[in-house]
């Protein structure tokens, strides 16, 4: 069977390019994760998402079907046919001159690949139906409930091998439940149609890339996770909305330059936040990021800079440059921040990854707790293991004041929501993962995580004693200099989150979450999500 599956591959895989990226709540980064754990991801990372569809094409053609257990081999095959590496029958809802077979009656409930629309060749055009309709509940000191749905479509493709774009457009609604519940969700509790305006919720992700060769350009709307960790992304994470940006590049076998400018939103000006009358300043994120990918795993190192105040600086602009000295040029405006990320694979089934950001340092303080030496970082540890499981454990550690800065407007948020990394300022976290892989899509997931944070004390709205635990907030003249990590209020949090995802048939999948929070000092937090989902989106 396995010999047959290989042979089948490299029977049915095309030689067309696909340049489009795939987004990163797709399934298959959970399955790649676990390959490359195993060594199947050689010259390649999961520590910059999202990957382009060509890039995952060429991972899973490469792996040996034969090295797979029988379980693997069943998820293996999947995304095989998910991907179009081996042939598969499509359904479409508008025939075309590549696909014309309809959707309609018995098909839908089947397990072919369903579509709007569908065209291969040189120019690819995929047109899928997104939706899901959701039930989520939290009980504590009382129950709450919600019931949500949303709908939308996916349009991707590649035009000549050399451009690709994807739009992703959704709407939904608030059908009965609790408002305040879903708004403590950050995705819709920024949404302003849904939280100012009292209405519906709308959602748009996008991007159009050119790439020739080893040379690249994007420019986009999507989530972005970058930086290496388990749970951690530590330089770019999804905690706040989608936002802005271009990048252009240079991609080799075993070496990528990245310069990226982003566009984020700065705090308001006034209370009036929406609006022709609200006032925001201009707000700006730009990285460089070079990653070095031997065999074994990568090496990146990169700066940042944020910056406020003024229209897009052309020194930043220029995709070569060294950023702290810009910085001082420039009159020392803005907030740098370096550091550099890490994937070993020492041996087969295991690798190491983490993440260092330092934020500032003054090196004759160094060891004597001053407040302005700021740093963050990640460490954790995957193996994958016999019998389709995975284990991971990360430790993850924020110092007092990291991500903030004397100007708030450049602290590293975007809307007013931290967007490096996931917990704040003065904290500390400890998180095991164990995923099982059963034969679907979709791993059984367990997250464990240990969360002690130090909390500035602020009563009846007024800051009391300031240590360190805002990325809003930063030290004051009236604040000591020394810090000490977690002081404060400390607030120690425990969580357990489980996920099971089933696919009914292709398509349609039964998405079930749980999560047991337990704060010290309050009661237990029972909260989840039940859901039918028609494609993986969020």
């Amino acid at each position: 069977m396995k010999i047959i599956l290989f042979l089948f591959v490299l029977i049915s895989i095309t030689l067309k390019s696909q340049v489009e990226h795939v987004h990163v709540y797709h399934p298959v980064y959970d399955y790649l994760l676990r390959l490359e754990t195993k060594g199947y991801l050689k010259h390649y990372s999961l520590s910059d998402l999202p990957m382009q569809r060509q890039d995952i094409i060429d991972i899973l053609t490469n792996v040996d079907s034969q090295t797979l257990s029988k379980t693997e081999l069943k998820t293996h095959k999947l995304f095989l046919q998910e991907f179009e590496i081996i042939k598969n029958q499509n359904r479409v809802l508008i025939p075309s001159d590549t696909d014309s077979n309809q959707v309609f009656f018995e098909p839908l409930i089947g397990n072919d690949e369903k579509f709007f629309y569908k065209l291969q060749g040189n120019n690819t055009v995929s047109i899928r139906p997104l939706a899901n309709l959701e039930l989520r509940f939290s009980h504590q000191d009382s129950s709450r409930n919600a019931l949500l749905a949303n709908a939308g479509t996916r349009i991707y493709g590649t035009i000549d091998n050399v451009l690709g774009y994807q739009l992703q457009v959704t709407n939904g609604s608030q059908l009965t439940g609790d408002k305040t519940l879903l708004t403590e969700d950050p995705r819709l509790g920024q949404n302003v149609k849904f939280t100012v305006y009292d209405s519906d919720f709308d959602f748009t992700e996008s991007h159009v890339r050119f790439q020739y060769d080893w040379f690249y350009a994007y420019v986009g709307r999507e989530n972005r996770l970058v930086g290496s960790g388990l749970n951690q992304k530590l330089i770019i994470s999804d905690l706040s909305t989608p936002f802005d940006a271009f990048s252009i590049g240079a991609k080799f076998k075993s070496f990528e330059y990245k310069h990226t400018h982003a566009s984020l939103i700065s705090l308001p000006l006034s209370t009036q936040t929406t609006g022709v009358d609200s006032e925001f300043i201009e707000k700006y994120l730009v990285i460089h990021r070079a990653s070095f990918r031997p065999s074994w795993g990568e090496i990146s190192i990169w700066e940042e800079i944020t910056y406020t105040n003024r229209g897009m600086d052309i020194a930043y602009l220029n995709p070569l440059s060294f950023f702290k000295s810009l910085e001082h040029a420039l009159r020392d405006r803005d907030n740098s921040v370096m550091g550099f990320d890490f994937v070993i694979r020492p041996i087969k089934n295991l690798q190491l990854k983490g993440t260092y950001l330092l934020d500032d340092i003054i090196f004759e303080e160094i060891g004597n707790g001053f407040w302005s030496n700021k740093s963050a970082y990640n460490f954790s540890a995957i193996s994958s293991m016999p019998l389709g499981f995975d284990l991971g454990f990360e430790y993850a550690r924020n110092e007092p004041y990291v991500f903030s800065h004397f100007d708030n407007q450049q602290s590293l948020t975007n809307d007013g929501i931290l967007f490096a990394g996931y917990i704040p300022p003065n904290s500390e976290q400890f998180s095991i993962l164990l995923q099982k892989w059963w034969g679907n899509r979709f791993p059984l997931k367990a997250n464990f995580s240990y969360l002690r944070h130090g909390e500035n004390v602020v009563i009846d709205g007024n800051l009391i004693k300031n240590v360190g635990g805002d990325p809003l907030q930063t030290n004051r003249f009236e604040d000591s200099n020394t810090v000490t990590f977690l002081d404060g209020n400390l607030i120690e949090v425990f969580t357990g989150e489980f996920d099971f995802t089933f696919e009914i048939v292709r398509g349609f999948n039964l998405q079930l979450n749980y999560t047991l929070q337990k704060q010290a000092g309050s009661q237990l937090n029972q909260s989840g999500r039940i859901g039918i989902r028609f494609g993986e989106f969020r």
